[in-house]
């Protein structure tokens, strides 16, 4: 599993992923954006789940937007609009998460998480063939596009209260 050390030395530059460069990464930030606005809402508040420096969560369609980001040198480049959260505060009228619920993630946790903080929408975004799949609700839609050199979904849930972690 990756440890908060390896993602600190990971974001000790800035855009170590390239996202502001690198089409596929425009083009899936644009393709979600779109999806969000799609849904017709403007949500009073959103929580981006692994938000790394927020190349997405500073453009969400809400008033109030928190992440969280365990990285402090990620963290320290968000979005002005942005605020920084450890743990949600209450709960979320969309929840995001992208490119985390992989096997090298803590997964089981940032599930439960998501899924203690939603109360209408949770989107999931990452790679097809990594992504390890979570019911969090009724799938609304599921989109899949070429990223890179591989398929990317985009999973959108009508939030439900169930979650397969508590009794």
């Amino acid at each position: 599993m990756q440890t908060k050390q390896e993602l600190e030395e990971w974001y000790e530059q800035d855009d170590p992923w390239e996202y502001t460069v690198t089409p596929d990464d425009i083009y899936r930030k644009r393709f979600y954006l779109t999806v969000l606005e799609g849904l017709g809402e403007y949500y009073d508040r959103a929580l981006d789940v692994g938000a790394g420096e927020g190349f997405i969560t500073g453009d969400l369609p809400a008033e109030q937007i928190h992440a969280i980001e365990i990285s402090d040198n990620a963290a320290s480049r968000l979005p002005k609009n942005v605020e920084r959260v450890f743990v949600p505060e209450g709960t979320y009228d969309l929840v995001l998460v992208t490119g985390l619920l992989y096997k090298q993630y803590d997964h089981e946790r940032i599930a439960r998480l998501v899924s203690d903080a939603a109360s209408k929408h949770v989107c999931v975004g990452g790679i097809e063939d990594w992504l390890l799949p979570y019911p969090f609700g009724r799938m609304v839609e599921t989109f899949r596009f070429p990223y890179r050199e591989y398929t990317s979904v985009f999973n959108v849930y009508e939030y439900e209260r169930y979650s397969p972690w508590k009794g």
